[in-house]
């Protein structure tokens, strides 16, 4: 039996009720079945976590059984308010992003806070939408550079704004190559006010880790 999109926003409304949890979106197919659940959670609890409780939460309100296979769920960092100070501190800082097109062209400036020294980059290409927000991620990557220590090379794959619930998303892949191999690495931000700016904090989402681990951090 189908199910109806009243019953389908009970079920996300029971799951945005789970701790850390922004936002949630579920997809049934014809027959009525759960497909997908995408999850969008802060960065404060484990996405195991998360998931075992939407399984619990719909099983205990809904009777409905789900794989938990079907469940994905993205993280976004918090506000700094919802951070450690340590971690704060030890992340680079979004502190300004710059466009410039002409003919047809941009360039892209990206600016970074790590501690108290100030960092950035720059990237050129075609000014056509997509590629604008891809520049986005490159310039933030080039900033980055000198964090890297010669060890790491991030390559940009693919960047969107996507739509989760009624948040706008950006969402970055990004190829780490280092010297054990290829890794895909992937990041997201909300979109608040700007889709640039949400670029530069889902490309730093993506990469933090990484680079927390060069520095020690």
């Amino acid at each position: 039996m189908s199910e109806t999109p009243y019953q389908i926003k009970d079920w996300e409304q029971a799951i945005k009720q789970i701790k850390s949890v922004v936002a949630a979106r579920i997809n049934i197919n014809n027959q009525g079945i759960i497909e997908e659940v995408h999850i969008l959670a802060g960065a404060g609890r484990a996405p195991k976590q998360i998931v075992r409780d939407v399984e619990s939460i719909l099983a205990a309100q809904f009777d409905l059984q789900i794989d938990h296979k079907k469940i994905s769920v993205a993280q976004v960092e918090e506000d700094e308010e919802g951070t450690s100070v340590v971690e704060v501190s030890a992340r680079p800082k979004l502190v300004g992003v710059t466009l410039r097109t002409v003919n047809g062209m941009a360039e892209v400036k990206v600016e970074l806070l790590k501690g108290d020294k100030l960092i950035e980059g720059l990237a050129e290409g075609p000014s056509s939408a997509h590629n604008k927000l891809r520049l986005f991620v490159e310039a933030t990557l080039k900033a980055l550079e000198p964090l890297t220590l010669g060890k790491l090379l991030f390559v940009t794959e693919d960047v969107g704004i996507t739509q989760l619930a009624k948040q706008q998303i950006a969402l970055v892949s990004i190829t780490l190559i280092a010297s054990t191999g290829e890794q895909s690495l992937t990041g997201c931000a909300l979109v608040k006010n700007d889709d640039r700016e949400a670029v530069v904090k889902a490309t730093l989402d993506a990469v933090n880790r990484k680079l927390r681990f060069l520095s020690g951090n």
